[in-house]
């Protein structure tokens, strides 16, 4: 008899916003790090995960669009699927620090936190099949047709599908001006209309938005 977790339920199509696309910063931590990991409960997270003393999320922050996650099922014939977790971004700008700092994530066991433009978070790998970390530098060109940048990859292949979590998170200090405690919280559009309330642009959220016009102008952003 199967778990309750995966008793057959009706498949809902909400009526909202879709908006594709993951936000430029990931979170990460030590696969070592959570305490009493609920492996075998329902696939929604909807308790803050725990983590050893001491210890707290780090945050990726790369370049805007750049960030994508995939799950791509693996058929594994009588022994069931897997699921192949894929996020992948780009860290614009060699830097001695940057270095450092991918240096330090090469071989070790992770988890990460992605958030998506719905405000959508989903927790990749666990302490059982943790996520592993790559990166390839490419120094780019003079003629500016590529860049100077780290193209990275966090992957795991995992019995369960990606864990939606809606608890928070704390992230360390270091270049933060402290400790942030974050969670999941509503995507969405900025909608820029002109006076007579026609629509001039629509702008994702975190998008930097730049107005230019030889007159003055006034809007409200809603």
């Amino acid at each position: 008899m199967l778990a309750p977790e995966y008793d057959l339920r009706n498949l809902v199509q909400v009526p909202a916003d879709n908006l594709g696309g993951v936000e430029a910063c990931v979170w990460y931590t030590l696969a070592a790090n959570l305490v009493n990991f609920p492996a075998t409960s329902d696939l929604v997270i909807r308790d803050s995960l725990q983590l050893k003393p001491g210890t707290s999320w780090y945050q990726a922050l790369s370049v805007r669009r750049t960030v994508r996650y995939k799950q791509t099922p693996k058929a594994q014939g009588r022994h069931g699927d897997l699921y192949q977790q894929r996020l992948t971004g780009t860290l614009a700008r060699h830097t001695p620090e940057l270095a450092t700092g991918l240096e330090a994530l090469e071989g070790q066991e992770l988890v990460a936190l992605y958030r998506d433009l719905n405000g959508h978070v989903q927790l990749l790998g666990t302490p059982e099949q943790p996520l592993n970390w790559t990166d390839l530098f490419d120094s780019g060109t003079a003629d500016f047709t590529t860049r100077n940048n780290y193209d990275w990859t966090l992957a795991a292949d995992t019995v369960r599908r990606a864990r939606p979590y809606l608890g928070t998170w704390q992230v360390a200090g270091g270049s933060l001006p402290s400790g942030l405690e974050l969670g999941a919280s509503a995507g969405g559009t900025v909608t820029i209309r002109n006076r007579a309330g026609q629509v001039v642009a629509t702008a994702q959220a975190g998008q930097t938005v730049v107005l230019r016009s030889g007159f003055r102008v006034a809007f409200s952003i809603y």
